[in-house]
């Protein structure tokens, strides 16, 4: 069963990063109000110095070569992808959501892929939707798994760690009270270091042992307490 409460809230976490990612994009350097805003075209030819900049210091560094001098990029490279990535998903998003449920996607006077208003719009829009959503299972699996995966990466491009929150469960392997849940990867994971089944083929068994983890559906009753406290995080 898909929780749309999981969903509202990585959907309204992409919604609040997305004005972050102008200042991330420059490392250090404050964002004065009297500076102007980069237009799309100039983000852009931004975006393709970054990415030919990169291919040839992979290139040189396969030949052996070093760069010279002090070359700085002009943006953030990291953030920068990250910013890309998440402005055409929530737009194919939009898109296949709209095509799944009979509706025309957003268009407006600013409607080019940096157009952070139009991201936002659009993710609201499909906040609002969420409950016609849910009502067609391969839309609401691909708008649960993209929304997540879209969270997580706002979240890491910002700099900010996945939230955990302690179980008040003993694992079913160890009888410890270690079980620690990580909603943006929707597991849940025993941190015990020496929790160990029985199971010799185990990965716990390893030479570096694997900790044992369990996906949300395997434990339906933490779904309300994951829920209500993603709900107070977002």
């Amino acid at each position: 069963m898909i929780n749309i409460d999981k969903m509202y809230s990585d959907l309204a976490a992409i919604r609040s990063g997305v004005p972050l990612f102008e200042d991330a994009m420059v490392p250090g350097t404050p964002r004065r109000w009297v500076e102007r805003d980069l237009s799309p075209a100039e983000l852009a030819r931004q975006a393709a110095e970054v990415r030919e900049d990169r291919i040839n210091r992979i290139e040189n560094s396969a030949k052996g070569l070093k760069p010279t001098g002090n070359s700085k990029a002009p943006l953030n490279v990291g953030v920068l992808d990250a910013k890309v990535d998440v402005f055409d998903s929530v737009k194919e998003l939009e898109e296949a959501v709209c095509d799944r449920l009979g509706l025309t996607p957003l268009v407006g006077h600013n409607d080019g892929v940096y157009a952070i208003r139009s991201a936002e719009d659009r993710i609201s829009r499909i906040i609002g939707l969420l409950d016609r959503i849910v009502a067609d299972e391969d839309l609401a699996e691909h708008v649960r798994a993209e929304s997540a995966r879209l969270s997580r990466r706002t979240r890491q491009a910002l700099g900010e760690d996945e939230p955990v929150y302690k179980i008040k469960a003993r694992c079913p392997v160890c009888d410890s009270l270690s079980l620690r849940a990580f909603p943006d990867r929707e597991i849940v994971v025993c941190v015990n270091s020496r929790c160990a089944c029985d199971d010799d083929t185990c990965p716990c068994h390893a030479a570096r042992p694997v900790r044992h983890r369990w996906l949300y559906d395997q434990w339906p009753d933490l779904n309300d307490v994951i829920s209500a406290e993603t709900r107070r995080a977002a």
